[in-house]
Order: C-alpha cells, then sequence, then structure tokens
C-alpha cells in the first residue's frame, strides 16, 4: 500500500513538472515572437494552411498589386495556353506602372503573364481582364467567385491592377491563403520564379526584369510585392528550407522594412515548424 501511494505521489510529481516545463515553453514562444513594422502580417504553413505567425492577419487592408497574383490564376484559369490578348483603348491609358501597350497591340497568355507578375504592369491587367471576362466589372466577379469557392469571407476585389477603391481589400491570411492557390498553377509559379525574361507583342520587344526582390531573402522562391498611397507598401512572399514551406505576407509596411518584416517572419516560422517536427 505505502508503495502504491508513493507511486501515485511520485507520478503527480512528474506530471507537474511536465506541466510547467510546456507552460514555459509557451511562455517563451510568446516572449520570443519578434515584431513587424507592418501593420499587417501573417505566416502559414504552405502545406496545411496553418497560421504560425500572427499580427493582425484576419484584419482588412489593402492590397495593392499583390491583386495581380490571382489575377494571373484566374487568367491561367481562364484562357488556353498560346492564346493571344488583343489591347484596347481603354487598357492603354491605365495609370502606371505600365508595359507600354497601345490600342490594337498583341500580346500571348504567357507574354501577359510575365508583364503582369515581373514588371507588375497595370494596363496589361486591364488587357487580361477584358480579353477573359469582356470588362473590368466582370473580370472582378470572377475574382470574388473565386475566393468564395476558397472559403475566403474578408476579401473582396475591384480591379484586376490592385489599384486602389475602397472597396477593394483582403487581409494578411487571404492573400496567403490565394498564393497558396496560385503556386499549383505551374505557369504562374514559373513566371513568379523568373528574374529576367523577354517579352514579345506584335508591336514591339522588350527585356524585362522581376521587380521582386530575391536577394533579400536566401529563401525566398517567388514573390509580389505592392504599393499605393493608400495601401502603403505590401509584399507577399513563398519561400522554402529543407522540405518546410512557409508563405508570409505583411500589409501597411514601408519599403525599407517589407522585405525585412518577411524574412522576421519566416525565419521565426521555419524555427516554430523545426521545433514542432522534432
Amino acid at each position: 500500500m505505502v508503495n502504491i501511494k508513493k507511486l501515485v505521489v511520485s507520478t503527480i510529481l512528474v506530471l507537474l513538472i511536465l506541466n510547467g516545463s510546456l507552460l514555459k515553453k509557451v511562455s517563451k514562444a510568446e516572449i520570443d515572437t519578434p515584431s513587424i513594422a507592418g501593420e499587417f502580417g501573417v505566416a502559414i504553413n504552405a502545406v496545411t494552411g496553418e497560421i504560425l505567425y500572427n499580427k493582425n492577419a484576419h484584419a482588412r487592408a489593402y492590397p495593392a498589386s499583390m491583386t495581380k497574383v490571382l489575377t494571373a490564376t484566374i487568367l491561367d484559369e481562364q484562357m488556353k495556353d498560346g492564346e493571344i490578348l488583343t489591347v484596347s483603348r481603354h487598357a492603354a491609358n491605365q495609370e502606371c506602372i505600365c508595359f507600354g501597350l497601345t490600342a490594337g497591340e498583341r500580346i500571348s497568355k504567357l507574354d501577359a503573364m510575365k508583364a503582369l507578375l515581373l514588371l507588375s504592369a497595370n494596363d496589361v491587367a486591364v488587357v487580361i481582364a477584358e480579353n477573359v471576362a469582356g470588362s473590368e466589372t466582370g473580370f472582378a466577379d470572377l475574382m470574388n467567385q473565386r475566393v468564395k469557392q476558397w472559403g475566403l469571407q474578408n476579401t473582396h476585389f475591384v480591379t484586376a491592377n490592385g489599384l486602389h477603391h475602397f472597396n477593394h481589400y483582403t487581409t494578411p491570411y487571404d492573400m496567403a491563403l490565394i498564393t497558396r492557390e496560385a503556386i499549383k498553377h505551374r505557369n504562374v509559379l514559373d513566371v513568379m520564379t523568373t528574374r529576367t525574361t523577354q517579352i514579345k507583342t506584335s508591336r514591339q520587344e522588350k527585356n524585362i526584369r522581376n521587380l521582386f526582390h530575391f536577394y533579400n531573402n536566401p529563401h525566398a522562391i517567388a514573390g509580389k510585392p505592392g504599393f499605393t498611397d493608400a495601401a502603403q507598401h505590401t509584399l507577399v512572399e513563398y519561400l522554402k528550407k529543407g522540405d518546410q514551406e512557409v508563405i508570409s505576407v505583411v500589409m501597411k509596411s514601408n519599403k525599407r522594412s517589407k522585405y525585412n518584416d518577411i524574412q522576421t517572419m519566416a525565419n521565426y516560422t521555419f524555427a516554430h515548424m523545426s521545433a514542432y517536427s522534432n
């Protein structure tokens, strides 16, 4: 009987010690969570969708040109490889950054996707919208249908290029999930990982480079930055470290900090994933 009492007491003591250790680990994780300059940020496990870093991850904000990740995805879904898009006068007159298209000019689906994602060309975004859906409004309907199908409740898009509109918004978490879906498309991922390329239209040829700064993070595979006065600086990145995959988004950051914000969140997330896989 005495031995049984000793065993029970010993077991309780061990459980209390283990429980204390777990509490210390959680407390340390909370204390060690790094801060970022951006007002909104998230990092998710790109495979499971689990949130591993959260700073106002479900709050609505303006995405700016991160919008073009979804625009490219819908283009890839709706048009066949090799199809040709024709430029309208309206599309040619967009607020730049632009590729510099003129009314009547023609461009292939893949070259349009390159100009959209690498150069962040606003004129090309409108070309895509009009050729896929007949109008920017029709294309916005497709965008909103798609995000609803993915179960995203805090996203609503008005434009294909992300130029400011008060009713054009998303959240860091929703943007991460949009990117998670986008990189399942081989064309979209291949273009986003391209550093330099040539684009040929019916009237011109241009060599362009990706505006995304790959060198800012050794684990960066692809990314899409954005900026408007209302949105400030935004950035989404897809990162890999060994067999770990992370998607990280920062919104309402600044030019100097946005890449550092992504790296801070990603580094924390990779460490978190490694700790829990051991």
